[in-house]
């Protein structure tokens, strides 16, 4: 049976590990699951070690590797090395599995020698599409969320711009040959960047509507909104700074500053602004001095 490693990036989230193993149910694929406790404390890693799984393989970072960085810790560990892995999922702590999801992407993949990664469509708690595929808007510097497609007729996959790093299925080979995750972003708009390298290369994105996951989210940034925000700002400059027009950039940096300063959200608007000087000055990666 092939055997699929599954990389679940852990930033103090170790709580919810119980009940996403127990999603986590296989049957055409064998998986070996990789959690990765970034800044790594006796707090967070002893439920981790804890865990009664013998599918799971704990790994630790005594820094925050972010998820870029922490994604590629685990593909360039002997883990990985050792595994012979031919697809790594990856699989955010706050989502839910369903049975055989994996092993159903995996299908998609084999039967796709040109494609690189696929997706499900992910569903908020309640049931609403979160991830249905996503288009990229270069000079507006936007990854847009594609609109449900009612058809009587569920396709088993489609074709799209962009996967979704809360889960998505890839080819290992080829996301080495992108030359892995781009660290310089520690987080967000890591999907888009390399989505983009990709498809330079000549493989396709899928998206596959009839697996389906639900997700919480943003579980693990809703109380640190103002490092998303940092984040995406600069991240966006450093993905799409070349692609978008002045204008565009202008109008992006004011109605975002507008809007965190309409909400009286002083210190997200003081990160925005930041966000945007680190992008110019060049600094990259975890924002330090937090």
């Amino acid at each position: 049976m092939e055997q699929v490693l599954v990389i679940i990036i852990n930033y103090k989230t170790s709580e919810l590990m119980p009940e996403l193993l127990r999603s986590i149910t296989e049957t055409n694929v064998g998986v070996t699951i990789a959690i990765l406790d970034n800044a790594s404390t006796p707090q967070t890693l002893q439920p981790l070690m804890a865990l009664n799984d013998e599918r799971v393989q704990v790994l630790s970072a005594t820094e925050n590797l972010g998820f870029t960085g922490g994604i590629n810790y685990v593909l360039q560990s002997g883990l990985a090395a050792k595994g012979g892995f031919k697809y790594f999922f990856l699989f955010n702590p706050d989502a839910f599995s369903k049975p055989n999801l994996i092993g159903d992407l995996a299908a998609i993949l084999d039967e796709n020698k040109d494609a690189a990664c696929v997706s499900p469509k992910i569903l908020f708690l309640n049931g609403q599409p979160w991830y249905q595929g996503g288009k990229i808007h270069y000079a507006k510097g936007k990854v847009l969320m594609e609109k449900d497609q009612t058809s009587a007729v569920v396709p088993r996959f489609t074709e799209t711009d962009v996967f979704n790093g809360c889960a998505a299925l890839f080819d290992l080979k080829k996301v080495q040959e992108a030359g892995l995750f781009n660290e310089a972003l520690f987080m967000y708009y890591d999907e888009a960047d390399m989505s983009i390298r990709l498809k330079k290369l000549g493989y396709r994105i899928l998206f596959a509507p009839g697996l389906q996951i639900f997700h919480d989210v943003s579980y693990t940034t809703k109380n640190i909104s103002h490092l998303k925000t940092y984040y995406m700002t600069r991240n966006k400059f450093i993905v799409f700074g070349t692609d978008m027009s002045l204008g565009e950039k202008a109008y992006y940096l004011v109605h975002e500053l507008a809007f965190h300063l309409k909400h009286k959200r002083l210190k997200n608007a003081w990160y925005h602004l930041k966000g945007y000087l680190h992008f110019t000055r060049g600094k990259m990666g975890a924002l330090q001095n937090i």
